[in-house]
């Protein structure tokens, strides 16, 4: 593990955070150090099943995370019409954000998230794994496959 592991705080108990939380776990840069939900309870019964060490805060309410000084960064797994307003929090506490997708509603929620970051100096990342997914990797194999589809040039999509 690297000298100082960036600490974790998960906001929010949904069923991705499961997934995400086995990443951090294996992260040799990163450790869960608390978790925080609208009932501590339910809190409690996250950070048991799914590898929080024994050290790591559990807490009772979102805002108990985000008032964590011990807390490095914060995994949003929120409902994306809650984005805004904990993104932007956890920004103003000088946390660096991972926030599940869609990041926002709409672009002009995404920019003032992105604004909130880029003032208080914090990181923004995005729960995209698109680009580390084994399936990424087998299309780009395929799709490089002159026999396939002849030679590529470029790739367009219209959403």
């Amino acid at each position: 593990m690297a000298e100082t592991a960036i600490r974790f705080g998960i906001r929010g108990c949904a069923d991705i955070a499961r997934k995400v939380s086995r990443s951090i776990t294996l992260a040799p840069i990163a450790t869960l150090y608390a978790v925080g939900s609208r009932s501590l309870e339910k809190a409690e019964r996250f950070a048991a099943a799914n590898g929080f060490p024994p050290s790591a805060k559990v807490y009772g309410s979102y805002e108990a995370v985000l008032d964590d000084p011990d807390v490095v960064a914060v995994y949003v797994p929120l409902p994306t019409s809650l984005h805004l307003k904990w993104a932007v929090l956890a920004a103003e506490k000088k946390k660096h954000l991972l926030l599940e997708k869609p990041v926002a509603l709409n672009v002009p929620e995404f920019d003032r998230i992105l604004e909130a970051c880029e003032f208080n100096g914090v990181q923004f990342m995005d729960g995209t794994m698109w680009m580390h997914h084994p399936r990424t990797a087998k299309m780009r194999e395929l799709l490089s496959d002159p026999q396939r589809f002849g030679r590529l040039k470029s790739v367009y999509d219209f959403l």
